[in-house]
């Protein structure tokens, strides 16, 4: 009995594919003209994408832990540190998380955008023209000739437009790869420009740098005065003793930052700037159009049948 249905089932099956194969030759002209159609438009729209080039640099994090001597007083003057704000070992991968962080903020990005006068680049330019290594300026949205927009401003916004338009643009191009096993940062930034791309790297990591050691400086400035003010104000000789090596760590640390311009992120591999496209793909994306196509003209066509099925008689 069971043999019987087992069989059933097989020639249902073939029946099945049979009649569907049916269906698709019913159709055939059908498929071949669509999938024709959108393997050619998917070529025309992978011509018209402009290449895009990524500028990438690994860096290494300088933590807390370098500090050196700090990281010894640690155990014995934490607790009292910790009173004046300092940092004497540890969290150095905090810091750099945090860092991070903030290099993708609104705050920090906007700054930069209007530092580097970067809004016409992020949201005028539609490509780059290898031969005269320049970029490809939309007119409609920026006039090169007088340098003014002259785009039809989107609702709620002016016509010249501001750092807050540009951050989600710039912010899209930036990509962090955090190898903690390795204890190295790549980070990376995707333009149109090779040139641009590589450049932008360079000033985002150099103004991150920056921000950080006005940031460490003007914290370490603070914990000294305060370090300062306790000693003179201290009865004991032992306490004061603490509170001066302290300052002088610190002292320490001030002067040692001054030596380079890296206080946050350091250099392991410089930049360079890219010679071939990172995207798009436009042979893959050919081949994932065809595929497409023939899967959805096989599907119209299954439709078609289902519906208007072929008389018989």
């Amino acid at each position: 009995m069971s043999s019987e249905i087992e069989k059933l089932n097989s020639n249902t099956e073939v029946v099945s594919f049979r009649a569907m194969f049916a269906m698709l030759w019913r159709t055939k002209w059908f498929i071949i003209i669509f999938t024709g159609l959108v393997s050619v438009a998917t070529v025309f729209y992978a011509i018209s994408l402009p290449n895009v080039y990524r500028a990438s640099a690994i860096y290494l994090p300088k933590s807390a832990d370098d500090s050196g001597a700090l990281s010894k007083l640690a155990g014995q003057f934490g607790g009292l540190a910790s009173m004046a704000g300092i940092n004497l070992g540890g969290g150095g991968a905090d810091k750099t998380q945090a860092a991070l962080e903030f290099m993708r903020s609104r705050a920090f990005l906007q700054s930069f955008i209007e530092k580097r006068d970067l809004t016409v680049p992020l949201l005028a330019a539609e490509g780059w023209d290898q031969t005269s290594r320049k970029l490809i300026i939309v007119p409609e949205l920026y006039d090169e000739a007088s340098q003014k927009w002259v785009r039809a401003a989107p609702p709620g916004f002016q016509v010249i437009p501001s750092a807050w338009e540009a951050y989600d643009t710039l912010n899209k191009m930036i990509s962090v790869n955090e190898q903690s096993k390795k204890g190295f940062i790549k980070i990376e930034i995707e333009y149109y420009s090779p040139d641009l791309a590589a450049q932008w790297l360079g000033w985002l990591v150099e103004d991150l740098n920056a921000y950080w050691k006005a940031r460490e400086h003007e914290q370490t400035q603070k914990s000294i005065a305060f370090l300062t003010k306790q000693a003179e104000n201290a009865q004991l000789s032992e306490l004061r003793a603490v509170f001066y090596q302290l300052i002088a760590e610190q002292t320490k640390t001030t002067i040692l930052s001054e030596v380079s311009d890296e206080v946050l992120l350091e250099t392991v591999a410089p930049i360079v700037v890219p010679e071939q496209k990172s995207a798009p793909s436009r042979a893959l994306l050919c081949i994932v159009g065809f595929v497409l196509g023939f899967v959805l003209s096989c599907i119209l066509g299954l439709f078609y049948c289902t519906f208007r099925p072929v008389k018989k008689g």
